[in-house]
């Protein structure tokens, strides 16, 4: 069984759970380009296709898979649930123009 998720950039280590903390850090990401609104909503639909899905796997059917995956799979999939509502919420704030000239989504 693999021992990394490979559902995107691996986090630094410098952002996961410190030995006295029990919640994500935030990942720290290389700074890309502020996108254009219509790049937003095209990159925020996508997000949001992800996001349905990865939903869906963990509860969407009631198959009990969710439950079954164990205390570490189930955490790193809220965990990528979480990433992606968080970009989600930034690319519509881009859409709409509501971050214009900050740093992009990376």
């Amino acid at each position: 069984m693999a021992t990394r998720i490979m559902a995107g950039r691996p986090t630094p280590k410098s952002s996961r759970r410190s030995s006295n903390s029990t919640t994500r850090g935030t990942t720290t990401k290389p700074t890309a380009p502020t996108p254009t609104p219509d790049e937003a909503r095209e990159l925020l639909e996508i997000k949001l296709a992800q996001l349905n899905s990865l939903l869906w796997c963990c509860y969407g059917d009631g198959n009990g898979w969710f439950e079954e995956a164990g205390e570490k799979h189930r955490d790193h999939m809220l965990w990528i649930a979480a990433d992606l509502a968080r970009e989600a919420e930034m690319l519509l704030e881009v859409s709409r123009g509501d971050r214009g000239g900050q740093a992009g989504i990376g």
